[in-house]
């Protein structure tokens, strides 16, 4: 097992399986659940964090979300962040998820007759980074488009100024949702007397 820096140290760590749940068998005798969330108190750097698994279908753990938080004497920076050890989280994660093949086998139990366990290889695809980063795009181009259009009906003059300040982002991305909403059809195309 490799050395972990000194620089980062798990305390302790629990697991609480998530809805929708269920379990694959990792082995002739083990198993882990589908989907859950492992809580961690770590006293290097001196923080708690939060992570979401799921196991795919290869029965590879995705790590889906990570949520640090820091203490008044460590507060969360980019130092800190680059000594959360993503991968040494999971592995944490995996070993305490791990049950034995009965509880697996207890869980088909309660299945309704019936009711067969979805087969992960079946499942809904895990959405990459590239899907989850144009859902969240056009999320923000669909916002932008609303307030673009409230305040445009309202009269304002600068209605690109307006979506600029709800959303608190710069004229600069605001002026990319804008030109996303326009690309999607929520907004008219740029006119001679429109601006962004």
């Amino acid at each position: 097992m490799p050395r972990l820096p000194k620089n980062f140290q798990i305390d302790w760590v629990s697991v609480e399986e998530l809805t929708p749940g269920g379990y694959v068998s990792t082995g002739p005798d083990t198993a882990v659940p589908t989907r859950f969330q492992a809580n961690f108190a770590l006293s290097e750097p001196e923080s708690s964090v939060k992570i979401e698994v799921v196991v795919g279908a290869d029965l590879r753990p995705l790590v889906l979300e990570v949520a640090v938080r820091g203490k008044a004497t460590t507060p969360i920076t980019t130092s800190v962040m680059r000594h959360v050890l993503v991968d040494q989280l999971l592995r944490a994660a995996m070993d305490k998820a791990t049950v034995p093949s009965s509880v697996r086998d207890e869980w088909l139990a309660t299945l309704p007759p019936g009711v067969q366990p979805m087969d992960r290889s079946q499942a809904d695809p895990v959405p990459s980074a590239d899907q989850r980063l144009r859902s969240q795009a056009d999320e923000d181009a669909r916002r932008a488009a609303q307030i673009y259009s409230e305040a445009v009906a309202a009269g304002n003059r600068a209605p690109g100024l307006a979506v600029a300040t709800a959303m608190k982002r710069s004229r600069t991305q605001v002026s990319r949702y804008i030109r996303r909403a326009r690309d999607m059809g929520l907004l008219p195309p740029l006119g001679s007397s429109e601006g962004a």
